[in-house]
């Protein structure tokens, strides 16, 4: 099966405190996950760099696809703390995408994108659809390739990765009832850049959507808060 990426975004609302959801993020979410299951490859965090909502964002490199369904990973939700539980009960968002690789610009020798030496520093999600058709995951892959290109030749653009979402959920305080909010576009581009300056330059806006074919349902960018050590990458502290 193909490379997994998990991507979730939440915004801690009226009801947690900025201090209690990093507390329980950086100290039971993400250990949880990183400093147990080897199909972790790299974890990050991102605060949001523009106004939009939700204001956080994590990410993490999965060995495979299969893993979103394996015990190892499940039960991690199935069987909470009490703690995480009442903190997840009183989030306004948690929106959690679950995707599959389509292609990769390849790893860049200016970071490490999500590992703790070197990482990358800033990031533009780009949510997406394409016709929906049955080519629609071959127009993708098209549509990739040509991003690729496009994005060579910016200077301060350090790597693109495309997906396709293979399920997701929202929950949260402000997220509506009905199946209408669960509602999310089938692709992602994620850019990963230098400095938002480069986001922002005509050759990177221009590159990132080559042609009209995609329709570009959200943009967003962020600024790394933490990326994590974690043991598929034999960096832990002992």
């Amino acid at each position: 099966m193909p490379l997994g990426f998990l991507l979730v975004t939440a915004e801690p609302g009226d009801k947690v405190t900025l201090d209690e959801f990093q507390d329980w993020y950086n100290n039971e979410h993400v250990p949880l996950r990183l400093n147990h299951l080897p199909s972790f490859l790299t974890g990050a965090r991102f605060r949001a760099a523009d106004s939009g909502i939700p204001s956080w964002l994590a990410v993490y490199d999965i060995d495979d696809t299969a893993t979103f369904a394996h015990e190892s990973y499940t039960r991690l939700r199935a069987n909470r703390s009490p703690r995480e539980a009442n903190l997840v009960q009183r989030l306004a968002i948690l929106d959690r995408r679950t995707y599959e690789i389509v292609a990769d610009s390849g790893e860049s020798t200016l970071t490490s994108s999500y590992k703790p030496e070197n990482p990358t520093k800033h990031v533009v999600t780009q949510w997406l659809n394409l016709p929906a058709d049955s080519e629609s995951d071959k127009a993708f892959e098209a549509w990739s390739a040509a991003v690729f290109r496009a994005l060579s030749g910016v200077e301060g653009w350090v790597r693109t990765r495309t997906y396709k979402c293979i399920d997701n959920l929202k929950t949260g305080l402000r997220i509506p009832a009905g199946p209408e909010a669960q509602i999310v576009p089938k692709y992602l581009a994620v850019h990963e850049v230098l400095s938002l300056s480069v986001a922002d330059s005509p050759g990177f806006v221009a590159g990132a959507n080559p042609g009209s074919q995609a329709t570009i349902e959200e943009t967003r960018t962020w600024d790394l808060y933490r990326a994590y050590p974690c043991i598929a990458q034999g960096n832990l502290a002992v």
